[in-house]
């Protein structure tokens, strides 16, 4: 007496196609608007400031103490003047847009790798600017052209919450791309559906019962 053959395994389920493309909707669409807040973040004012002129000492320093020569100005400062970088940043992001629907596999593996770093970037750049905003402000440009000669002296310094969103459009940003390393490999790419079906192997009966030669 034979022994029972031994139950076939039963195979993995493979992965559902339409959970790759909601993936990659979700991806596409994440990377769309990390992008778009950021640059539009950096079109706004992230700092407000009043700034006026002091003297210098004979060794090049401002003055300790006595007012400023000239008074105060009020001076916004946009995200875009003091974060230039975020600005690059938010760009590389809105083109991965395209570039993570149309690439594939690896190519679209390095993508999402540009993507979230590009994400982390923009976290680092702006948040700095928000924790400490004295900081980015003595450097700007408007700010060193109140006092070409003298010493700019900055007071009443307060950002607004311009970095805040577009450090939560970094975030979007690389949560985007984090998703895109993970998974992006398996996943098709948009133009797939339109792409014609392969050609079915022809059946020579078949053409014979149809009058055609097979040959």
């Amino acid at each position: 007496m034979t022994a029972p053959a031994p139950a076939a395994r039963p195979a993995s389920p493979a992965r559902s196609p339409a959970g790759g493309r909601r993936e990659l909707a979700i991806a596409v669409v994440g990377c769309l608007a990390g992008a778009a807040l950021i640059l539009l973040s950096v079109s706004a004012t992230w700092i407000h400031l009043r700034v006026g002129t002091g003297s210098r000492t004979e060794g090049g320093g401002a003055t300790a103490a006595g007012p400023a020569v000239a008074a105060a100005i009020p001076v916004r400062l946009g995200g875009g003047t003091v974060a230039p970088a975020v600005t690059g940043l938010g760009l590389v992001g809105l083109a991965g847009v395209v570039a993570i629907a149309a690439t594939r596999r690896w190519g679209r593996i390095v993508v999402g790798g540009l993507v979230l770093a590009a994400g982390l970037g923009v976290v680092i750049g702006a948040g700095r600017i928000g924790v400490d905003p004295t900081a980015a402000a003595r450097g700007a440009t408007p700010v060193r052209q109140i006092a070409p000669d003298g010493v700019a002296v900055l007071r009443d310094v307060t950002a607004t919450i311009g970095p805040w969103l577009a450090v939560a459009g970094g975030l979007l940003l690389a949560a985007s791309g984090l998703l895109v390393v993970l998974r992006g490999r398996t996943w098709s790419t948009m133009s797939a559906r339109y792409e014609a079906p392969a050609a079915r192997p022809v059946n020579p009966w078949d053409e014979i019962e149809r009058g055609g030669d097979p040959t």
